[in-house]
């Protein structure tokens, strides 16, 4: 039978796509969720982030375990079952591993040193059979199966991983929808209730006001600037608010982790509620569109707001009425609160009060989804979240999909010379909202008619925004250039006839090596490393990449005694390539 508070979880909260799975019962059922109570290592669990804590465009999607800062930390299959996918990359979570498990669940590790086992030895076989070190396959059924407690893996510091520690995830094996493993009994302390760091109030529009001005304010912590008398706020117009807190699990701790709910009451009455239990990856993003992304670029101080921009198809934030906006229709005080708790139920509370004026009537703050407010009706093109926009311009076109924006808002384009001479720059901005787009959006653009023909095929789409330029992965449709993007800014086409770079670390040409590795430095200036190998006289051999330190690292155990003449071939997206031997002595 279900307990309250999980029957609770899969009527309120969840998302319909894992509520109305006849199978919903048995999968969040005690007697299964008890089955993942083994932790999948032998340490107290000591946690350096939380599940769903706010990163940048993304949800952090598990619980980072600690390791007492270190790697090579035995990890063990919680339950029975099968690996089901191994994915290994110089980015991300690095050496990853799934396991599929009978229950309906997949349990999930990431940042890995090693494969243990019949584990390790077929990542090995399929590196070496295939000349890779970076893979992502699916296994089939029982093709790997595993028991409960048999060692599995080791962990590490692969991956984006800022730290040894285990990245841990359970999601539904079914569709990939992941979920909170503090929801799965592991045993845990947490004594300390979440730290409320900010709140904020923010007018609505330009024609609301905050103590008399059109802008936001920091109501808590108070400071000289933003006292006002009794500590009351005077509020004339609609206005939101937004709320800035973390938990630590015990006192003096480093990490701010995430919170597991934020409730805000207006006069008594919960008017919103933030709270992720699990989500799908494809709404990870979304996190732009409930925080204050200004603030967050600004100092990575994520206030999580009320106001509902419709675009966001989440229920992770539930505003009970106008949106998310705060509507007075009267001159009186008002007292809101905020609740804030962890997974364990620590809870803490902060009041505090404003006085409305000028009073506005809800109706006069519906919105409808075809509104176009007076602001956007200046420049620029509309577009209207749910529907598909296109836009066609002098030797540059975009394409963008419905749910791509969060509000209704003006596409401003405009366009200018770029300083690399081939093309022009096409800057794509939003006027109002000037958010993240949610999914990535298509944009062309014809290729330079004077390149010779030999050269065509080293051009690229660059997205540039300030002083960064990413290199965007580019389809050639005859002299028309296509990409995604996940971000606004301004498009342009580059040339990279540039090779990328490899140069050793920790050896010199004829001299011994110094160290267990083989270790060189890569880079490359524009389109990225797409492909690299490693020959030992001749013979390919494993070079492990390492994204953070922009290395190859060969395990010198493959060097034989004597001379190694040892060679490094590296190509760029657009096929640059290079290839640099040295000669290695070993002892």
């Amino acid at each position: 039978m279900l307990s309250l508070l999980f029957f609770l979880l899969l009527i309120v909260f969840l998302p319909a796509n894992l509520s109305a799975q006849a199978d919903s019962t048995s999968l969040w059922g005690s007697e299964n969720t008890k089955r993942f109570a083994t932790m999948p290592i032998q340490l107290p669990l000591s946690m350096a982030g939380g599940f769903a804590e706010i990163r940048p465009n993304h949800f952090h999607s598990g619980v980072d375990i600690r390791t007492g800062g270190k790697e090579g930390i035995k990890v063990y299959a919680p339950d029975d079952g099968y690996v089901s996918r191994i994915n290994i990359s110089a980015w991300g979570g690095g050496k990853v591993l799934y396991i599929t498990h009978p229950n309906g669940y997949k349990t999930v590790y990431m940042h890995l040193s090693d494969f243990c086992g019949v584990i390790g030895r077929f990542v090995h076989d399929y590196q070496y059979s295939n000349h890779t070190f970076a893979f992502d396959i699916d296994l089939p059924k029982d093709s790997i199966p595993v028991k409960k407690g048999q060692l599995v893996a080791l962990t590490g510091n692969t991956g984006g991983s800022a730290g040894p520690h285990l990245h841990y995830e359970i999601r539904l094996a079914e569709n990939d929808q992941t979920i909170n493993p503090l929801y799965f009994n592991l045993p845990y302390s947490d004594p300390v209730a979440p730290t409320i760091a900010g709140i904020k109030i923010y007018p609505s529009d330009k024609h609301s006001t905050i103590n008399g001005k059109n802008q936001e304010i920091k109501i808590f912590p108070v400071n000289k600037k933003n006292r006002t008398t009794n500590d009351t706020t005077l509020i004339s117009g609609p206005f939101y608010v937004g709320i800035y807190t973390y938990d630590q699990m015990e006192l003096g701790a480093r990490n701010k982790n995430g919170v597991d709910k934020i409730e805000l009451f207006v006069d008594g009455t919960l008017f919103h509620r933030y709270h992720v239990p699990t989500f799908m990856f494809e709404e990870t993003r979304a996190i732009n569109a409930i925080i204050d992304y200004p603030q967050y670029q600004r100092t990575r101080e994520y206030y999580i707001v009320t106001r509902h921009l419709r675009g966001n198809r989440n229920n992770f934030c539930m505003a009970f009425k106008n949106n998310g906006y705060i509507v007075f229709d009267d001159n009186n005080t008002h007292r809101l609160e905020y609740r804030v708790s962890d997974h364990k139920g620590n809870t803490t509370r902060h009041s505090f009060f404003v006085r409305s004026s000028n009073p506005t009537s809800a109706t006069q703050h519906s919105i409808s989804d075809n509104d176009e407010p007076s602001i956007l009706q200046t420049d620029g093109e509309p577009i209207t979240y749910f529907k598909r926009f296109r836009m066609q311009r002098p030797g540059f076109s975009t394409d963008i999909k419905p749910y791509t924006v969060y509000e209704n808002d003006m596409l401003i384009y405009r366009c200018s010379q770029d300083p690399a001479g081939l093309s022009q720059q096409h800057h794509l901005s939003l006027k109002r909202h000037q958010l993240p787009p949610h999914q990535s959006f298509d944009v062309a653009i014809s290729a330079p008619s004077s390149l010779p023909d030999n050269l065509t095929d080293k051009l690229t789409i660059v997205c540039i925004n300030g002083k960064n330029i990413s290199a965007l992965p580019t389809r050639h449709d005859g002299m028309l250039l296509r990409a995604s993007s996940r971000s606004f800014g301004a498009f342009a086409v580059r040339l990279d006839t540039v090779p990328p770079t490899v140069k050793p670390v920790n050896f010199t040409e004829g001299k011994p090596l110094k160290g267990s590795k083989i270790t060189v430095k890569i880079t490359d200036n524009l389109t990225g490393i797409v492909s690299y190998s490693c020959y030992i006289d001749g013979q390919w051999q494993l070079a492990e990449h390492d994204g953070k330190t922009s290395t190859l690292n060969v395990d010198s155990a493959l060097l034989h005694k004597g001379r190694n003449k040892v060679t490094f071939r590296l190509a760029d997206a657009v096929g640059n390539t290079v290839e640099q031997s040295w000669t290695i002595l070993k002892n």
